[in-house]
């Protein structure tokens, strides 16, 4: 058996350490080094794998530049990822399905890029990336996606393109974490719907976002300001257990009534919860769907989903007509009777009190 078959072999198995031990021996092979940067990427250190590539300096390897391209997408460079990506169709790719699968990564590298700029308000620019796709959009329709997918809107299902295995790993931690049913993990695109708390395979077709914006949708950035955390009542008794943001419900979490039945889970953020389920005191569902994001005076309004009376009966499903007051209080007047809050509530400022 040869090193390469031994490496090919150590690979299939996800020894990395091996599979980097066995192209030591052989150096100068560019198989070798291919198989040694794509080790170190997967064992998350993409640094290590681009330094990798630049000692070999083989600029005509159309593989060591895929490599690249996924190390610096890890890094979320994509600038610099879309780059290494136009390197390899400027070469010759002769098998059919690697190319093929370069190219859709090259598509999210693209939308990957898209969205941050839009991100940064840099719209023009997102444009000119957006032309590089095999399906641009029109100015009109790129314009609706601007709109519909910046971080001020929400949905309950999201179309997300996963940018790498590494990425789609720390993913599925994220919703597993979060009580997500997740159906079957091959492939790079799913759809994410975050008030049944499901992920499953997703054929494409529809406008896509990033796993990273997928994360600014659910309130789970900035990463470095959120926390996992528990807030009790006065009493001592569990008030909300999940992401945190300055000390208040923020992003994935459960609130409770005093007693300990759970009043609403989904995300929440600044005014309340936006996406998710609200419960009667007795335990049976109120509400299931979006809030209306309040920018003014008030809680978030229920928006758009199912209403049930007391008794689990199904009164409305749709979207809701919101009215909002002189000081922009939200006022429900469809279905008529459907109060904003319960009177017997959990009072929202029992969630900014003792952090467990």
């Amino acid at each position: 058996m040869t090193i390469m078959n031994l490496i090919e072999d150590a690979f299939s198995k996800k020894d990395f350490e091996e599979v980097i031990e066995l192209c030591d021996e052989i150096p100068k092979n560019q198989n070798a080094i291919g198989y040694k940067a794509t080790c170190l990427r997967l064992m998350d250190k993409p640094q290590e794998a681009i330094n990798v590539l630049d000692r070999a300096n083989y600029p005509d390897n159309p593989y060591h530049h895929y490599i690249r391209a996924e190390a610096l997408m890890d890094m979320e460079q994509y600038e610099s990822a879309i780059k290494s990506f136009e390197r390899i169709f400027e070469l010759e790719v002769s098998d059919e399905t690697s190319i093929a699968f370069m190219k859709m990564n090259y598509d999210t590298c693209l939308s990957l890029r898209c969205d941050e700029l839009i991100e940064m308000e840099k719209y023009v620019d997102s444009w000119k990336v957006n032309l590089k796709s095999q399906s641009p959009y029109s100015i009109e329709r790129f314009t609706r996606h601007v709109r519909q997918y910046s971080s001020i809107e929400k949905s309950r299902k999201y179309h997300v393109r996963i940018s790498s295995h590494h990425a789609k790993v720390k993913l599925f931690e994220f919703l597993k974490e979060n009580g997500f049913e997740i159906t079957d993990c091959e492939g790079l695109l799913f759809l994410i719907d975050v008030v049944g708390k499901t992920c499953s395979p997703d054929s494409g077709g529809e406008i896509t976002i990033s796993e990273s914006k997928f994360y600014d949708k659910v309130n789970y950035y900035p990463r470095d300001k959120i926390e996992s955390k528990r807030i009790f009542f006065e009493s001592g008794n569990l008030a909300y257990e999940g992401y945190t943001l300055n000390g208040a419900p923020y992003g994935f979490g459960k609130a409770y009534f005093e007693d300990g039945t759970l009043y609403c889970e989904g995300i929440f953020d600044l005014k309340g919860i936006a996406q998710g389920r609200e419960y009667y005191s007795s335990g049976r569902l109120r509400f299931e769907g979006e809030w209306s994001l309040t920018r003014g005076y008030g809680p978030n309004a229920p928006f758009n989903g199912n209403a049930y009376d007391e008794e689990g009966n199904l009164i409305f499903s749709g979207q809701f007509e919101i009215k909002r007051g002189g000081v922009g209080w939200p006022m429900i007047q469809k279905p008529k009777g459907f109060a904003l809050m319960q009177k017997e509530r959990p009072k929202i400022e029992y969630f900014n009190g003792v952090i467990g």
